[in-house]
């Protein structure tokens, strides 16, 4: 489903996202990060009109701040996801059910530890997001420009 949003009394009330609009929101949000318009843990008012602005550009749904910062905050729940993975190896992704796929003592053991992650036993984000949700929260950047191979 890709409409922009639900309408109620001619309110736009709640975004709905699919995994493309998904996509393009991470993508905008990293570019800003990368040209420093999110200094800290916030973006900047001039990044967030850039990341509105390049958004209805790129998907002509004119989305508010308020719904893209509300899926930016749904999208940070990730670094509790990847708590709750932690150093562990092996565990495997149910497409289905868009979850971690592993043994109910795993879920219980590491719920124990990273409680906040007990969303993430029934719905997931998915793997293909991990790289970009690593550089917007994580602090994970690639340039390039520290890149050194054997041959060089």
């Amino acid at each position: 489903m890709s409409t922009s949003a639900v309408e109620v009394s001619g309110e736009k009330v709640k975004a709905m996202w699919d995994k493309r609009l998904t996509e393009i929101i991470c993508d905008i949000c990293i570019k800003e990060i990368l040209k420093g318009n999110r200094p800290g843990t916030h973006f900047t008012k001039d990044g967030w009109l850039k990341i509105m602005t390049n958004f209805e550009k790129e998907t002509g749904k004119g989305f508010s701040q308020r719904q893209l910062k509300n899926k930016w905050n749904a999208l940070k729940k990730w670094k509790a996801c990847k708590k709750l993975k932690g150093e562990d190896t092996g565990l495997g992704w149910n497409p289905i059910k868009r979850t971690v796929d592993a043994s109910d003592d795993w879920w219980e053991s590491r719920l124990q530890v990273v409680p906040e992650a007990q969303k993430f036993r029934t719905l997931g984000i998915d793997p293909e997001f991990e790289g970009k949700l690593d550089q917007m929260f994580m602090g994970i950047v690639t340039t390039g420009d520290k890149a050194w191979a054997p041959s060089s």
